[in-house]
């Protein structure tokens, strides 16, 4: 992976932020992109910059227009992470429209637009991936309220096979990885702990998933090692699907 470039959407906090770390510590160049929170973005500039080449860039993933003009000032790229996204959760019925739109254009919208304007510079990698981050919730919905996220899971698998038929001519591998619940900062702001000791007994392997879990799927999907990998939906859940 030595002199690789990678764009990690969502790279700059909880899974994104470790599957950049990773990526760092394989001597892969790792550009972030993040939309609102600058703090915690020079907080993990401050430390994932001593690890490799590390840059952030503020960036929303629903504006087709600067998604494009950030594609464009980019000379070389060969794995595209689409990790960023965000769950609005309500009853269907007290549900808005609004609401609805948003989760689904950062999900699902977010990862096209990134997807459609990288590939360009992926034609012309060497070892070109795509990796897509959806959810359990893709496959299956865990829990009510979650009409909006787990619509938008489902596309961003769907999505992902459409697009690796359609670019394996050039070949571009194009896969998903859908976690479980993952212990991160947000996980643990959102949840009770009550709550999560519950959800851990229920999963067969009796934990949540780490953010390393998902790196390092995400890390072997974007290796030579995984060439012969496309249109995947890699369920990386400790087991949860099986109950």
């Amino acid at each position: 992976m030595k002199n690789k470039i990678a764009v990690v959407t969502g790279g700059t906090s909880g899974i994104g932020y470790e599957i950049s770390k990773q990526f760092l510590l394989n001597n892969v160049d790792v550009i972030a992109i993040y939309v609102n929170n600058d703090e915690k973005a020079k907080k993990a500039l401050s430390e994932l910059s001593k690890f490799g080449n590390y840059k952030i860039v503020k960036l929303d993933v629903t504006d087709e227009l600067s998604v494009e003009d950030f594609f464009i000032n980019l000379k070389n790229l060969d794995y595209l992470v689409n990790c960023a996204g965000i769950s609005i959760e309500a009853p269907f019925e007290s549900l808005s429209m609004q609401d609805i739109k948003k989760v689904i254009d950062v999900n699902l919208f977010g990862k096209m637009n990134c997807s459609k304007y990288a590939l360009s510079l992926l034609k012309k990698s060497k070892c070109p991936r795509i990796v897509n981050i959806a959810s359990r919730f893709a496959q299956k919905p865990f829990i009510e309220g979650v009409m909006a996220y787990s619509c938008s899971e489902a596309g961003i698998v769907m999505m992902t096979k459409v697009l690796a038929l359609e670019y394996a001519k050039y070949n571009i591998k194009v896969n998903t990885v859908s976690p479980s619940l993952t212990l991160t900062p947000l996980t643990k702001s959102v949840y009770t702990k009550e709550e999560i000791e519950e959800i851990k007994i229920k999963n067969p392997s009796k934990r949540l998933g780490c953010p390393i879990d998902i790196a390092n799927t995400v890390l072997f999907l974007c290796s030579e090692k995984a060439d012969y990998i496309t249109g995947e939906n890699i369920n990386v859940n400790g087991g949860i699907l099986l109950i």
